[in-house]
């Protein structure tokens, strides 16, 4: 089973907030039969405007962590990959390897709450027609969704 959205690297956003925090989600994870974690960490969100999202970063704290999972002999595999917040930009991310899950295969997109933003629906088609399949990241939460289903 593959956990495709996880905040796991500690103190990167709203995740874990150390090492012993993701080493006890990792087990916990294990316990449930999880054998491969996505990290996601945001991406163009607001809230991480002072924090280094840059892929050389993440890779660096994601190598580090592997080392100690593997010490840990934990067994689980952890890929690289990120929930974007979404801005009319995502086919001017799409070279940036973060913003992307499995090789550019699939995007993680988070929205405002509130209100979808105006031409959303021409941006996703935008990253179809690059080969990238967008995933919505928390339905549930939208206020549009709520208000109707069928969106």
């Amino acid at each position: 089973m593959i956990d495709f959205h996880n905040h796991i690297l500690p103190d990167i956003d709203d995740g874990s907030r150390n090492i012993n925090m993701t080493l006890n989600m990792l087990r916990e994870a294990e316990r449930q039969g999880i054998t491969e974690v996505v990290n996601t960490v945001h991406l163009q969100h607001p809230k991480m405007a002072k924090k280094d999202v840059s892929f050389e970063y993440i890779s660096k704290v994601l190598n580090k962590l592997r080392g100690r999972v593997k010490k840990e002999k934990i067994n689980i595999k952890i890929h690289i990959g990120s929930e974007v917040y979404f801005q009319n930009n995502l086919t001017d991310i799409l070279d940036n390897p973060i913003s992307t899950i499995s090789n550019k295969k699939f995007m993680l997109i988070e929205f405002p709450v509130l209100q979808f933003p105006v031409g959303y629906m021409d941006e996703l088609f935008n990253i179809q027609l690059k080969g990238v399949t967008p995933i919505i990241a928390h339905p549930e939460r939208y206020r549009e969704v709520n208000s109707n289903i069928n969106i």
